[in-house]
């Protein structure tokens, strides 16, 4: 019998219970808890997380197994079962039809401290709306935005914040990094796509905020983006359509006679 934990998001904490009550029969369940920001170290096969895309996003930098989300939220890109789909994940997993899908993540330097970020990192203005900021990539010229801020996303992250600047929509399995002005003041509001093994030097000529994944960190004037040396792998249906979501949740190549 496979082991597991379950995690959920504050204010979900029905969802979790009826989730557990669904598959204890099958599953060894450990514990159901709140997700927090602490770290949890648990000897289990996988986690399972109630909540949106951005309450696996917090997982991810809680546990180290593989995590199956459950949907409890808005859009559900990591997030590929619903909690009245609890058998199916059941059946999904005692015939092996699940994907172990390993995702990269992003090692963002600000001085001496280091993050790692799933999504993304945006290095915004603070005391002023806008700022200088200089992007320089490996030995190539630098680049110069004057804008709100400048984001770095990886594949994951392309369908977070990065979409909604009108940014680029990567396949999760693609190896680059996605780098984005914020509301630029020239016509610059376009993407460019780089390489993931490429560094990436950020500097801003005025105090700015650094936000990792939704959280503000602290405030610089320069940071360092990599690709970090952590990943995080996810548990999904081997009938998982990524197409699919973005039709179904974005409205991306949704056609005029779909409802």
């Amino acid at each position: 019998m496979s082991t597991c934990i379950v995690l959920y998001k504050s204010g979900k904490d029905k969802e979790a219970q009826e989730l557990y009550e669904r598959v204890k029969n099958q599953l060894n369940v450990l514990k159901v808890e709140e997700l927090s920001c602490r770290r949890i170290e648990t000897d289990c096969d996988f986690a399972i997380v109630v909540g949106g895309d951005g309450t696996v996003l917090r997982a991810v930098k809680c546990v180290s197994v593989p995590i199956v989300g459950f949907k409890a939220g808005r859009i559900g890109f990591l997030t590929p079962y619903k909690i009245e789909e609890a058998e199916q994940f059941l059946t999904d997993l005692q015939d092996g039809s699940l994907v172990l899908e390993k995702r990269w993540m992003l090692r963002i330097v600000m001085g001496e401290r280091e993050f790692d970020a799933v999504n993304d990192a945006i290095v915004r203005a603070k005391t002023k709306p806008m700022s200088e900021f200089k992007v320089s990539i490996d030995s190539c010229s630098d680049l110069d935005f004057f804008a709100d801020g400048v984001l770095v996303s990886t594949p994951t992250g392309s369908t977070a914040y990065n979409l909604s600047l009108g940014g680029a929509i990567v396949i999760p399995s693609c190896e680059v990094v996605q780098i984005m002005p914020v509301a630029p003041y020239y016509l610059q509001n376009r993407s460019i796509v780089l390489p993931a093994d490429r560094n990436i030097h950020i500097v801003s000529q005025l105090e700015s905020e650094l936000v990792v994944d939704g959280v503000c960190v602290g405030t610089t004037k320069e940071i360092f983006v990599s690709r970090s040396s952590r990943s995080f792998s996810l548990l999904r249906p081997k009938r998982y359509d990524f197409f699919s979501v973005l039709k179904n949740k974005v409205g991306y190549g949704k056609g005029v006679n779909e409802s």
